[in-house]
């Protein structure tokens, strides 16, 4: 979802200096984009060109310039495992507001709670454009 949020304010503005590409900590091979993410996205007027969940790797933290986690889980994951790249990975939360904070992840909350959850990452991903 951050992803494609991100992608849509760059085309939007017409910014081609930054790619954007979404990556998990755990994924599953069978796991698909769930249809409430989708219809947020279209909901939000945000074209849904597909995406299948890809593992990130060493190689992606290695040509990336900027990283961005949503949990302190995921950030102490994968510095343990990659210190090497510990200087360009930031929690989104933080990176933002300057305050270390955990995003929820909407993909695992239902009605409210996800509209909630999906409304709030949408307004930090607005947050973190300005500042890219």
């Amino acid at each position: 979802m951050s992803q494609e949020i991100l992608k849509n304010l760059l085309e939007k503005n017409n910014r081609h200096d930054v790619e954007v590409i979404s990556r998990g900590t755990y994924v599953l091979p069978h796991i698909t984009v769930p249809s409430k993410i989708k219809d947020f996205l279209s909901k939000n007027n945000i074209n849904f060109s597909g995406h299948t969940p890809t593992q990130y790797s060493k190689q992606d933290l290695s040509s990336s310039d900027l990283i961005f986690v949503m949990t302190q889980e995921q950030y102490d994951e994968i510095t343990d495992r990659y210190a090497e790249f510990s200087d360009k990975i930031y929690l989104l939360g933080e990176f933002i507001s300057n305050k270390t904070r955990d995003i929820d992840d909407p993909i695992s909350l239902v009605g409210k709670a996800f509209e909630k959850s999906a409304d709030n990452l949408k307004n930090l991903i607005y947050s973190l454009y300005e500042k890219i």
